[in-house]
């Protein structure tokens, strides 16, 4: 009977020495398992957030093409705004609000695109006359991509690389 009871303590002892390694082995088994997911969400969200900024960065560049846009900005835009972009067109002594000068105005200039968009797209109305229209709204006239087109060409204008007038 002792032997018997010295088995059962073996086998206990065995299964404490197994149970104690295995919790162990899990143990570091498991912080292996955390540390990779830590280091894979980590890698995926610099991933995300790198496409995120290209992702920006190649909308902002593709959202407009100047070259079209200065076709248009000839066709439609130049009598008020003048061919250079200094607000100095045709017509712009009878308007009020007076038309942009995309060089000079630095502050008009700094509004973001969307704001700018916005101006285009809904049109200007007068200081006086309630809601009469010193621009139109060339959402009306115009397609989206042609307003982008013609907002990528006044930002080159108002940067100083398209003043070449003919």
């Amino acid at each position: 009977m002792l032997k018997k009871r010295q088995r059962k303590r073996v086998r206990s002892k065995r299964q404490m020495e197994h149970a104690t390694w295995n919790m162990k082995h899990r143990t570091s088994s498991f912080k292996f398992q955390a540390s990779c997911f830590k280091l894979l969400t980590s890698c995926l969200l610099l991933l995300f957030s790198v496409s995120c900024a290209q992702a920006k960065e190649t909308a902002a560049t593709k959202r407009g093409d100047p070259e079209r846009g200065k076709a248009i900005y000839e066709k439609y835009c130049f009598y008020c705004h003048g061919r250079t972009g200094k607000g100095d067109g045709a017509v712009s002594i009878a308007i009020s609000p007076h038309p942009a000068d995309f060089i000079s105005d630095k502050k008009r200039m700094a509004k973001s695109d969307a704001e700018l968009f916005k101006s285009i797209s809904e049109g200007i109305y007068r200081d006086t006359g309630g809601e009469e229209m010193a621009m139109p709204r060339w959402k009306d006239i115009l397609t989206e991509q042609e307003r982008w087109d013609v907002l990528m060409y006044i930002r080159e204008l108002s940067r100083g690389k398209r003043h070449e007038a003919r």
